[in-house]
């Protein structure tokens, strides 16, 4: 993605952004990748060890809407010193734990710091940045680079060191940041006028505009659903049923069998979400090209075959499946970010950004409910069934908003170049 068409001010706003995106998204699935290593250690089964998380994704969800009431009050740079500073202690803190409640309390903490990100971090692109939709695409391939990442190097540092080792290591990243954004002396405050495109119209208008703004985040309180469902059954459920290249590393004589099969479950799973990368690239071109709405529902239909696909197959068409399902599921994020900016005023956007990550991470995080109790009662490929009622039901809702947005809101939801 090119970054010749921002200004010197707007890649500086970018690139801590970028950066805060590829933290957030690294730290938060390092634990999905080391369920099995924890469960083994602490004696508990594939239920009980999720339910450790629960905390964390349920405060990273809920915490983004008392955050982006505050960030829209402070300045940039305080808050990114902030979220790098405590995401560095709880991740470093982490590592200590010596029971399961321990971890769960830290990674809990860890939750609290980064709920801060979405809102602050796409509020600042959002209401700084000329051209929303390549810097929003651009930001989201950093996210999924932290998603490829996660998985890959929990799975290396575990199978060599442990996995508390993975937090400690991990914890360098935040403290980089922090030093980083500490000594720069120019704030990650841009010069550019802030967009005022949807802060004028009537109260109709605005009130026609807010309507849409609701339809939209039950879609994407479905979507987050989802989301953090696969993130969390993935590096399990290729452990389990994708096995050719766990084949070949048993046929290398090494000694940790059992961590050569978490590894090869976690680098499939890397591959996976470092291929959602061009998802993320085609959506933020198709954001700063065509019709928002549209586009939404488009990729999620394309999705949904792939989703089917994951409840039937195994090994290497699985693998297949994952990655046509992630590609396209994660691949709408920018276009998802961008009709969030096209529905609510500039002044509020780290309000709004904070409620979209309320309903997509907080409610997606009781999604380890149902996970544990279908995999208890049946198997975790009938999670994927789940997923599929799911991913409907969004599709049908946002047919919805494409039928409310073309009669009430057609003038202000097309796109202005």
């Amino acid at each position: 993605m090119k970054t010749g068409i921002y200004s010197k001010d707007e890649k500086k706003i970018i690139f801590i952004s970028c950066s805060g995106h590829f933290l957030v998204h690294t730290l938060i699935l390092i634990f999905p990748a080391i369920v099995t290593p924890v469960s083994r250690e602490f004696g508990l089964d594939f239920a009980e060890t999720i339910k450790i998380s629960f905390p964390m994704y349920l405060i990273y969800g809920l915490g983004a809407f008392p955050f982006g009431l505050i960030t829209d009050h402070l300045k940039p740079k305080t808050s990114f010193v902030i979220y790098f500073g405590g995401t560095f202690l709880f991740s470093f803190l982490a590592s200590l734990s010596r029971t399961p409640l321990q971890l769960q309390l830290y990674l809990a903490l860890l939750g609290v710091f980064l709920s801060m990100y979405h809102p602050m971090g796409l509020g600042l692109i959002s209401t700084n940045i000329r051209r929303i939709g390549p810097a929003l695409g651009l930001n989201g391939i950093f996210g999924s680079l932290g998603l490829a990442v996660a998985p890959f190097i929990a799975g290396i540092i575990n199978f060599f060191y442990g996995w508390r080792k993975v937090y400690s290591i991990l914890s360098v990243l935040p403290l980089g940041m922090l030093i980083y954004t500490i000594l720069e002396k120019s704030s990650t405050e841009s010069n550019i006028k802030k967009s005022k495109k949807l802060d004028g119209g009537n109260g109709e208008q605005l009130k026609a505009q807010t309507v849409a703004f609701f339809i939209l985040m039950f879609s994407m309180m479905l979507s987050g659903f989802v989301y953090r469902g696969q993130n969390i059954v993935l590096p399990t459920y290729f452990e389990k049923k994708v096995y050719f290249l766990f084949n070949i590393l048993k046929g290398i004589n090494i000694s940790n069998i059992s961590g050569s099969k978490t590894l090869s479950a976690t680098l499939l799973t890397s591959l996976v979400y470092f291929i959602s990368i061009f998802g993320q690239i085609l959506g933020g071109r198709v954001a700063d090209k065509y019709e928002l709405k549209y586009s939404y529902l488009i990729f999620f239909t394309i999705s949904l075959p792939f989703l089917i696909l994951m409840f039937f197959t195994d090994n290497i068409l699985l693998l297949i499946s994952a990655v046509g399902f992630v590609l396209f599921s994660i691949g709408m994020q920018p276009i998802e970010n961008s009709l969030v900016a096209k529905f609510t005023p500039s002044k509020w956007r780290n309000t709004s950004y904070g409620l979209k990550f309320v309903v997509t991470f907080g409610v997606g995080s009781t999604v380890i409910y149902p996970v544990g109790y279908i995999q208890e009662r049946f198997s975790l490929n009938y999670v994927f069934l789940l997923f599929t009622a799911v991913i409907l039901v969004l599709i049908m809702n946002d047919i919805f908003l494409i039928l409310y947005t073309n009669r009430k809101l057609s003038k202000l939801v097309t796109r202005n170049n």
